[in-house]
């Protein structure tokens, strides 16, 4: 019995400081899609735009697997001239995504490419034309999918590249807002 509970507390304890926690900030350019009010074509043209924020990134030993948490502002504007009325209009919104998920390894080593799949929670911002508020901020939920790349830069720094699909009001009502995202993050090891 002693055997047996020394042994569990062996595997707990090597389990919990063998698991590897990365963090980092990265940014990147965002397209919008799908039936909503940004794209051009439906009127307000903020249809691309950067992005910026960071990455969590919780892995356990062996496992192929590693669990990530990230957050992402989309601040979005345009400014254009209407023939109509001989006036510049601008406008002004943000998203802010945060997704919480999963990564699967494709071939361990010193480049590692990944697919990912993660829950989406999305903040869309206060619509502004002219500084005049035309719609107001609400939440949406989604999911994404991402195809990655890890490059190990140095034992503590590593580069990470990918691409992702977020259907960011998939689980949700309301207009349909897609976002197509390239990233690099830059993640550091503490532990």
């Amino acid at each position: 019995m002693k055997r047996n509970i020394l042994f569990i507390v062996f595997l707990i304890s090597s389990l919990s400081f063998a698991q590897s926690i990365k963090f980092g900030i990265g940014g990147g350019y965002t397209a919008l899609t799908g039936d909503n009010g940004f794209t051009a074509e439906n009127g307000l043209n903020l249809n691309t735009g950067i992005h910026y924020g960071g990455k969590l990134l919780v892995s356990l030993p062996i496992l192929p697997i590693q669990f990530a948490a990230n957050i992402y502002n989309n601040p979005l504007s345009n400014e254009y001239t209407d023939p109509f009325l001989n006036q510049t209009i601008k406008v002004e919104t943000s998203f802010l995504s945060v997704g919480i998920g999963a990564e699967f390894t494709l071939i361990p080593g010193p480049i590692q490419p990944y697919l990912a799949g993660e829950l989406l929670y999305t903040s869309v911002g206060e619509t502004k034309v002219n500084d005049v508020t035309i719609s107001e901020s609400e939440s949406k939920t989604g999911v994404g999918i991402a195809a990655g790349l890890y490059f190990k830069l140095l034992p503590v720094i590593n580069l990470d590249f990918s691409a992702h699909y977020n259907m960011n009001t998939l689980l949700s009502d309301g207009d349909a807002l897609n976002s197509t995202h390239i990233r690099l993050n830059v993640l550091f090891s503490i532990l």
